[in-house]
């Protein structure tokens, strides 16, 4: 999945394709990256960069996050393309349809709403277990649920398409 990172003032690009087991490819502006990564408890993560080990420790909410790394702290938002070609085009407020997707393989957790539902941009709308974290994903509109594609339990690739709003 793509997104774009936002550190300070600077924006990047960046996309994360697993390439096996807790091992991940990250593509930040068009450079390779490969990383081992292993969740060992809720929010530290065991990493393996060439032959360097960090212990990561990764709080967020919503896109906003912060990284403490050996005693530094990097603060950055992520967001996928899509949420952000929304949010450039109309704001977090957008009518429209948006189609949620998932930004990566992952298990649907959790239904937060049902076809028919009224949803309010920014609203979570469902829950995907992916890298060993459960992510909330949100409507990137106001709007109606139109149509949901998947069920609880069901293993998704990325980019499956979810649920539309319109």
């Amino acid at each position: 999945m793509n997104y774009i990172g936002t550190i300070g003032e600077k924006e990047v690009r960046v996309s994360v394709r697993e390439t096996g087991v807790a091992r991940y490819a990250v593509t930040i502006d068009g450079q390779e990256h490969l990383v081992d990564a292993h969740q060992v408890q809720s929010s530290v993560w065991s990493v393996l960069y060439g032959e360097t080990s960090f212990e990561v420790d990764v709080q967020g909410k919503d896109e906003e996050f912060e990284v403490l790394i050996s005693g530094d702290c990097y603060k950055f938002t992520l967001m996928n393309e899509q949420r952000r070609a929304m949010i450039r085009a109309g704001g977090k407020g957008a009518a429209g349809k948006a189609m949620v997707t998932s930004p990566m393989p992952g298990k649907v957790v959790k239904l937060l709403v049902k076809e028919g539902q009224e949803v309010k941009a920014d609203q979570g709308v469902i829950v995907v277990e992916a890298m060993k974290m459960e992510n909330e994903l949100k409507s990137a509109v106001a709007g109606k649920v139109k149509e949901i594609f998947v069920k609880e339990g069901e293993v998704v690739e990325s980019g499956a398409k979810l649920l539309l709003v319109e």
